[in-house]
C-alpha cells in the first residue's frame, strides 16, 4: 500500500486487478480477446502486415477458434499451417485455450 500526503491510502491496481476479475468471471473473456490478438499476430509474422485485410479471427468456442478468410487458397494455406499456430498460440499465452480452428468464408 502506499500513503498519500494527505493521508490516504492507495492500493496498487496488480493487487486489486486479479480477485476483481474473478469475481466478475470476465477471465474467460479476456483469455479469449488475448488469444484472438496472438493468432492475428502470428499471421502477420507467417503471412506479412497485409493478411488482416483478407483474414482474421473471429472468436473462440469449446477450444475452437472461428477465422473468416476471403478465398479459398488463403483458407488452405493457414489450413496447413494450423497445428504450427495453434502449437505457438498456446506456447505463448501458456495455456491450451485452442485445439483447432475452423474457417468460414
Amino acid at each position: 500500500m502506499l500513503k498519500c500526503l494527505n493521508g490516504m491510502t492507495f492500493i496498487p491496481l496488480k493487487n486489486i486487478l486479479p480477485k476483481y476479475i474473478r469475481t466478475t468471471g470476465i477471465g474467460r473473456q479476456i483469455e479469449t480477446a488475448q488469444a484472438i490478438e496472438e493468432f492475428n499476430k502470428i499471421l502477420v509474422e507467417m503471412f506479412g502486415e497485409g493478411i488482416l485485410k483478407k483474414a482474421r479471427a473471429l472468436h473462440i468456442r469449446n477450444k475452437v477458434l472461428a477465422v473468416s478468410c476471403l478465398s479459398s487458397v488463403l483458407t488452405q494455406e493457414i489450413y496447413l499451417r494450423r497445428n504450427k499456430i495453434i502449437k505457438e498460440m498456446n506456447k505463448r499465452l501458456k495455456s491450451d485455450i485452442v485445439n483447432a480452428l475452423k474457417f468460414r468464408m
